[in-house]
């Protein structure tokens, strides 16, 4: 499996997580500059715009706002960094979910200037992770852009993030689940060092941790979820969501960390674009664990994951995805996975099994 990137970027250069942060969110950026350009979608900043505008002006920051309501596409992230080049502004920062969170980082890329992120969802590690996954303006895959260093600053306001619905932490929960289940696919604690790339151990053990946590504590999360005050359970699933998922990313370098189930996400993403447009990241992902599962010989442990899915009203099948249940589509997947990163193509057994995984996921109902 290929490293994506030389550098260990291990973390965010400042990760904040506090109630009521954005009460002092422009003392924060402060560190950054003064004048801040922020960008957010009309649910995010119908959400914030009011406390962090008067945190701003105590601060004595000069901000401009930009509305996006798009994917995260080049096309528009350049023209963003063009409005930052002639305002003079001297950040980045992304104000919302995972797709401004990633269109955040690639404006501040073409920009070449700090991007510091404020999440108001724990759906994906977006915020935290050093790279954006990239799409058509119509919302086709078409690659991941990984860049050389870290995000500048996340701030996580937990009084913010603990009203979001159900779905949204769930769908976080089950990315960052993806990252034990993953990495399994590839990584054994008891083979030799040399046969790993460097950090892919330290990256197991933090996913390993991260796994165990969430299932410790995410019955009652949920339970509780949405609420005005987050509890020391949701405090620990957002900072695990977020951040150690990010961690675990940068320490194995963009490589090993995500196979499978990742790469099902791609795909539908790619083929069936319009009817998966409505499903979170993290949804699609969850269907893709179920594969995952299978393909590492532990399909026993989907009972878990498809119960919640059940439970909160995700999808737990590719039907809900739009994707047909035929020899058809079956055929298109296993193409796509198969010249993948995450399956060898030149072993017939691991590409047996891939069949048997996709036959096992396309009878599920």
């Amino acid at each position: 499996m290929p490293i994506r990137e030389s550098s260990f970027r291990i973390g965010a250069g400042r990760y904040v997580q506090e109630e009521g942060l954005l009460a002092r969110a422009g003392q924060e950026l402060s560190r950054f500059g003064r004048h801040p350009l922020l960008i957010g979608d009309d649910t995010s900043l119908s959400i914030t715009r009011p406390i962090l505008e008067k945190s701003l002006q105590t601060a004595g920051l000069q901000y401009r706002f930009v509305t996006h309501n798009g994917t995260c596409n080049d096309n528009a992230a350049k023209r963003i960094a063009e409005k930052k080049e002639a305002a003079g502004h001297d950040m980045i920062v992304g104000v919302g979910g995972g797709v401004i969170m990633d269109f955040a980082k690639v404006c501040a890329h073409f920009a070449q200037c700090p991007v510091i992120n404020i999440p108001t969802s724990s759906a994906t590690c977006a915020a935290f992770t050093p790279l954006s996954v990239r799409y058509t303006e119509e919302g086709k895959t078409v690659g991941t852009m990984h860049f050389e260093r870290e995000v500048d600053g996340v701030l996580a306001d937990t009084a913010i993030l603990s009203k979001q619905p159900p779905r949204l932490l769930l769908a976080g929960v089950f990315d960052a689940l993806a990252k034990f289940i993953e990495i399994k696919q590839r990584f054994s604690p008891t083979a030799p060092e040399e046969t790993y790339p460097m950090g892919l151990d330290y990256a197991y053990v933090l996913a390993k941790h991260s796994y165990q946590s969430l299932q410790k504590n995410i019955a009652a999360v949920m339970e509780e979820s949405p609420c005005d005050h987050p509890s020391e359970g949701m405090e620990r699933v957002f900072f695990t969501t977020i951040a150690v998922t990010g961690v675990i990313s940068g320490v194995a370098r963009g490589s090993n960390q995500c196979a499978l189930a990742h790469k099902f996400y791609e795909t539908t993403r790619l083929l069936y674009p319009e009817s998966a447009r409505p499903y979170l990241h993290g949804e699609i992902v969850g269907v893709g664990l179920l594969l995952q599962n299978h393909f590492n010989g532990e399909a026993e442990n989907n009972k878990i994951l498809t119960d919640l899915m059940k439970k909160y009203g995700l999808a737990s099948s590719i039907l809900p995805l739009g994707i047909p249940p035929t020899e058809d589509s079956l055929r298109e997947y296993e193409a796509h996975l198969q010249a993948s990163s995450a399956i060898d193509e030149t072993n017939e057994a691991e590409c047996r099994r891939l069949q048997e995984s996709l036959r096992y996921l396309w009878s599920l109902r």
